[in-house]
């Protein structure tokens, strides 16, 4: 994600305070042959914080539907979850 999205002024490790959360998670494998879903990191950030990740202009108010469409144009199928 770091390399689609701008990170670097987020908060890490996360703030409580701030308004969005975001988390990664990798599957470890076990000695049993089994997987267990591990927290890698944790950053943090607010509104405006994540409209400097989208690249989108900083404003006070970043209307959710810009914040969707930047999303959408970055998403590729190979990125999608498709279940097994």
């Amino acid at each position: 994600m770091s390399r689609e999205f701008k990170f670097d002024h987020l908060c890490n490790p996360a703030s409580i305070g701030d308004a969005v959360h975001m988390y990664a998670y990798r599957m470890d494998r076990q000695d049993d042959q089994s997987y267990k879903l591990v927290m890698q990191s944790r950053l943090s950030t607010d509104a405006d914080g994540i409209a400097l990740c989208l690249g989108l202009q900083a404003e006070a108010r970043v209307e959710l539907e810009q914040i969707i469409l930047a999303l959408q144009a970055k998403i590729s199928p190979s990125t999608l979850f498709t279940p097994v």
